[in-house]
């Protein structure tokens, strides 16, 4: 089943793959993007969607750390209350 499940996986990240190089060279187009008076060296449309991926891939990595590290100190502060619950005081 591990190997079904390798060789799925391998053929789902071809067809990305393929799929990715034909948006990419459909895409070739340069093109400058012009945002509150700033406007951008000129690249393919196919690199402004990839750098648009990457930040947003970064983004979420960014908020995921974040929101995984507060729950974490939520989980630790709580497993310590717990634990002064359970515990009986010294000398009874």
């Amino acid at each position: 089943m591990q190997i079904l499940k390798r060789w799925l996986f391998r053929l789902l990240l071809l067809v990305v793959f393929l799929a990715a190089l034909l948006a990419a060279s459909e895409n070739s187009a340069e093109v400058s993007l012009n945002f509150l008076g700033y406007k951008t060296p000129e690249w393919p449309i196919s690199w402004w969607m990839l750098a648009a991926f990457v930040i947003g891939v970064l983004f979420g990595v960014m908020l995921n750390t974040w929101s995984n590290t507060k729950l974490r100190y939520k989980a630790r502060q709580a497993s310590k209350q717990a634990a002064r619950v359970q515990t009986p005081p010294v000398g009874q």
